[in-house]
């Protein structure tokens, strides 16, 4: 059995893009799974737990809340979602293969000038968590570091993608690993992806957070110009 889990607290992101997830691996995972919302709003016909129950819930690195449920949540196959991604080709083999290791996003659309210039600042950030794999304990250790040094990382980093990079795979690139870099692409970045719908790619990321900040032009999955948008709302007549 697969274990997927997403968040959603706050208002930025309504209940159909959880429904719409859900609904997204019925069609694309071909593999008996469990869906569970983590939430501070329990959705209809959804799994829901309360994020009110974590202790991280609204730390300021943001999405802390994730490595609390990597280290909660020890099945044999557990996978987590970000809301703000469109499945739309079969994953099944992907989440399906044996896990020995945290398996996370390699963000091969940020410029490679970036490990010269700005990652000796720690202002970069080559890792994504939007669809991250792992199996039992074997991410419990990215939890615990954290709680040992909690009041430092808390003055260090914003993002928990930031604190993993820095506090866990720069220092030992054997603790996690990547997906293969042809699974995913950046809808916003700007990059030969941007506003393009990448037919033979499994999955389309949005990530607006930081664009936001950046006072960036982006869109989101339901008010896109390209055929995306119509792809997550068909996501409504699957059963």
């Amino acid at each position: 059995m697969i274990n997927f889990y997403t968040f959603k607290w706050g208002n930025k992101y309504g209940p159909e893009y959880v429904i719409r997830l859900r609904n997204s691996l019925r069609k694309y995972c071909k593999f008996s799974f469990n869906f569970t919302c983590i939430t501070d709003n329990p959705i209809d016909d959804i799994v829901c737990e309360d994020i009110r129950e974590y202790k991280l819930f609204s730390e300021s690195v943001f999405t802390a809340e994730k490595m609390e449920l990597m280290y909660r949540k020890r099945n044999e196959i557990n996978i987590l979602l970000d809301l703000d991604i469109l499945i739309h080709n079969d994953i099944t083999d992907m989440v399906t293969e044996p896990c020995d290791k945290p398996t996370f996003v390699y963000t091969h659309w940020t410029p490679n000038w970036h490990w010269k210039e700005l990652v000796p600042k720690k202002t970069a950030c080559f890792i994504n968590s939007s669809f991250v794999k792992w199996s039992g304990d074997t991410a419990s250790h990215i939890f615990e570091h954290y709680m040992k040094n909690r009041e430092m990382y808390l003055k260090e980093y914003n993002s928990f993608d930031k604190y993993v990079f820095y506090e866990h795979w720069l220092k030992d690139k054997s603790v996690l690993k990547f997906w293969p870099t042809d699974i995913f692409y950046n809808y916003n970045e700007q990059t030969e992806t941007q506003y393009k719908f990448m037919e033979d790619r499994k999955i389309c990321l949005f990530n607006t957070s930081h664009l936001i900040k950046l006072n960036r032009r982006y869109y989101e999955l339901n008010n896109t110009p390209t055929v995306h948008t119509e792809i997550w709302e068909s996501y409504d007549d699957i059963e």
